[in-house]
């Protein structure tokens, strides 16, 4: 008899296991996928309730050409809410797949790696988009909330999209700059602007190449289409401003 109670209890605290293990799972890929609708459709105010913020919270973006880091809420926020308010509406992608979890937790921390592809199936034109993402989830007052995110965007680097292309031979051109190789590094971004004349990020790409050769005069040029093509440009309309006094 008690062989017996002991067999049902093992197998009643198993089953609490199994139990309480889907609820975790599901409790953390249902704010996943609230992260990036409420992103979608611009609805800033439910973005930023599934996040610590607090200095310790990180992301990083990287795609074939771009990689972009940011440390700390104050950083990171202000990126993501202006990109929303450039949108101006909701996103045109409408269907959400996440697949491929793999999820490691604890009480109170979870690791969650995932596939995420974005569609339009209404909007031919809209190509879909595709990433693998990592999230890092601590739990506080029995709600989970983001601490890190990564972000890879996968079809990048097999695509010949232009804005793709695009983003590669600018960040050739500027491991060039960075490497004060400065006369390479013009010549790499004026194969981009041939190659995309109607970018606007080839051309203030170009102008900053130009401003530090101290080619003032072909700086300001290229500043001036960069900003023609893009007058949100705020970060060149200062830079032409500067050059513009000096």
């Amino acid at each position: 008899m008690k062989k017996a109670l002991l067999l049902i209890v093992t197998f009643l605290c198993s089953v609490i296991q199994v139990i309480m293990a889907q609820t975790t799972e599901e409790a953390l890929k249902k704010v996943l996928r609230l992260e990036t609708e409420s992103y979608l459709k611009g609805d800033s105010a439910t973005w930023k309730s599934l996040y610590v913020q607090d200095e310790t919270t990180s992301r990083i973006y990287a795609a074939n050409g771009f990689y972009q880091s940011n440390i700390g809420w104050n950083k990171i926020a202000p990126i993501v809410l202006q990109w929303m308010k450039q949108r101006g509406k909701p996103s045109r992608y409408t269907d959400i797949q996440q697949t491929n979890f793999i999820i490691k937790y604890s009480d109170k921390l979870a690791w969650v790696g995932y596939d995420q592809n974005l569609s339009a199936p209404s909007t031919d034109t809209l190509p879909p988009y595709s990433s693998r993402e990592v999230r890092t989830l601590v739990k506080a007052n029995d709600q989970w909330k983001i601490s890190s995110i990564i972000s890879v965007d996968t079809l990048s680097f097999s695509s010949t999209k232009p804005a793709d292309v695009e983003n590669v031979f600018n960040a050739a051109g500027y491991n060039f700059l960075t490497a004060k190789k400065i006369t390479e590094a013009i010549e790499v971004f004026k194969f981009n602007v041939k190659m995309y004349p109607g970018a606007w990020n080839t051309y203030d790409s170009l102008g900053e190449a130009y401003a530090a050769s101290g080619n003032k005069k072909l700086a300001i040029e290229n500043y001036e289409k960069s900003i023609k093509l893009n007058p949100k440009n705020d970060t060149g309309i200062a830079i032409l401003t500067k050059l513009k006094k000096e």
